[in-house]
Formats: structure tokens, sequence, C-alpha cells
């Protein structure tokens, strides 16, 4: 592993729920996200990754994002909370195994500064995109659930309703 790159699930304690935190960066109806290839294909997520121990939700994403893309984000609303359960995922890409369990909480967020490639990527971490909100679906993105109704949540304003993913 190069010393530009960090094990994804280094602070994973086994048997235990990981909690990480994701940025939903939207600009131009475009959402900000983490490209990965592995074996098994390619994919990408939104910004973000485990909390640590004694940090904050907001200050474990402001951490993860500067460390992936080099900016400072301001988090605000909660928007979505997903679990992710490894034993019931379509793929096991990137270091999930069976044994995952993450929570994942999305917080709607403004950057500061200009994207650009950070300097602790995540094992197979290709790069960053913007990519419309409406191509999500047609894109390997994760989670699915997301990707299929995120465009009509920004066209509405992230109303309330029904936001907990489950396990998606």
């Amino acid at each position: 592993m190069s010393e530009d790159r960090v094990d994804i699930h280094r602070d994973s304690v086994r048997g235990a729920i990981r909690v990480a935190a994701r940025a939903l960066i939207i600009e131009d109806h475009r959402l900000l996200v983490m490209t990965y290839a592995d074996d098994k294909g390619s994919w990408c997520v939104t910004p973000g990754g485990g909390i640590a121990k004694q940090e904050t939700l907001g200050e474990g994403l402001r951490r993860e994002v500067r460390e992936e893309l080099g900016i400072d984000v301001r988090p605000g609303d909660i928007v979505y909370v997903r679990e992710l359960l490894g034993r019931t995922a379509k793929v096991l890409h990137g270091g999930i195994t069976e044994d995952t369990h993450q929570l994942e909480i999305f917080f709607r967020c403004k950057r500061e500064g200009e994207v650009c490639l950070g300097k602790q990527l995540d094992n197979f971490c290709t790069g960053f995109e913007w990519v419309s909100v409406d191509e999500l679906a047609q894109r390997n993105f994760f989670p699915k659930a997301l990707a299929g109704r995120l465009a009509n949540d920004v066209a509405s304003g992230f109303k309330p309703h029904n936001n907990y993913l489950g396990d998606a």
C-alpha cells in the first residue's frame, strides 16, 4: 500500500457497527462523487468515511472530505441514514466483507475551496467526478436506493419523507 493510500476500514472493530458520515455536495444539479475500481469493477460513492472515537459526526466528515478532496465543507441537514450490511450486499467492493455492518449518515454540505484529489486516499480510489443527479441510476453509484431517488429529493428541497434507507 502506498503512503498516500489508507485501508478503507482500518478503524473497524470486529463485531461492532462502524459509523460513517457522508457528504452530499450538490452544485448545478450535479453530485460530487469519489470514484473507485477493483478487480470486481468500478463504482462511485459520496465523499466521507468512518468516524473516529471521540470525534463528532461533523468533525469526522470535515476530516474525511479534506483527506479525500482537499476542501473544507460545512455540514448542514442530515437527509439520509443508511445501513450497509455486507451479508446482503450484491457485490463486495473495496474491502467490504460479509461481516461488514456500517451505519452511514448523509449530510447536505456546502464546499469551501477548489476540489482536488486529496493527500490521503482510500485503497481503490481512482479520483472524483461531478455527476448529474439524473444520471446516478445509470452509474454504479452506491447506495443504489439513493441513486434512484436523489434527483426527486433535490427537486423537492429534501422535504422529510422516509429518509431511512435501511439495508440498501
